[in-house]
């Protein structure tokens, strides 16, 4: 695992790297809903640590990562929260926004001229990354990892803790529990316990901090 780095939650497109710029441009319009422009320019950078010590394929996994939620623009904002979060509702709603996400994905990789080969395995890493846990491969598992260390990111746990309406330390045990279930890779699990131990330190820092004021 990369032993020193820092998750930007700050988004601007000079950010990405050259090669895969012009997606994440195409995507963005995609991603003005459930705050997820902010969330896949975190998974991305999940993405490129991830494959510094995993063997994945940066062709097939960073496109994946960026388009992953595209989906999410086809669903009303007021029926998307039956769809996502710690408890899902509706998941044929679900299950939409990954096939509606594969389209678009797909139509935004010939629009940049992307190998057709590489967009069929894009596609189906997208086509299934929430409804389906074990990992189809590695470049999978690699994506499917990246999007689950959002939530335990300083700015993922902010969004999610509030929009859930949950206790902050109730919502970092429920992260906790579910390492061994959720990550696929060991560099995945690593980062998450290291993130969670971090989200644990600020807590307690600012409950301190108030007991002192």
């Amino acid at each position: 695992m990369a032993k020193d780095y820092q998750i930007d939650a700050v988004f601007h497109l000079r950010k990405i790297k050259p090669t895969f710029r012009k997606i994440f441009e195409l995507a963005i319009p995609f991603l003005q809903t459930r705050q997820n422009e902010i969330h896949t320019y975190i998974v991305y950078q999940y993405a490129l640590l991830l494959l510094e010590d995993e063997p994945g394929m940066p062709e097939i996994v960073v496109p994946a990562a960026i388009l992953h939620d595209v989906g999410w623009s086809c669903i009303p904002e007021e029926e998307q929260h039956a769809a996502f979060g710690p408890v899902v509702i509706n998941k044929k709603l679900q299950r939409t926004h990954e096939v509606e996400g594969a389209t678009i994905a797909q139509e935004i990789m010939n629009r940049v001229d992307y190998d057709h080969q590489l967009i069929q395995k894009i596609t189906e890493i997208i086509d299934g990354h929430d409804t389906t846990n074990k990992a189809r491969s590695i470049n999978d598992a690699i994506t499917k990892d990246a999007d689950k260390l959002c939530r335990f990111s300083g700015a993922g746990f902010h969004i999610d803790y509030q929009r859930f309406n949950k206790e902050q330390l109730v919502h970092l045990k429920f992260l906790l529990e579910k390492i061994d279930e959720w990550f696929l890779t060991r560099t995945g699990r690593e980062i998450a316990m290291y993130e969670g131990r971090m989200r644990e330190k600020e807590i307690l820092a600012r409950v301190h901090q108030r007991k002192d004021i």
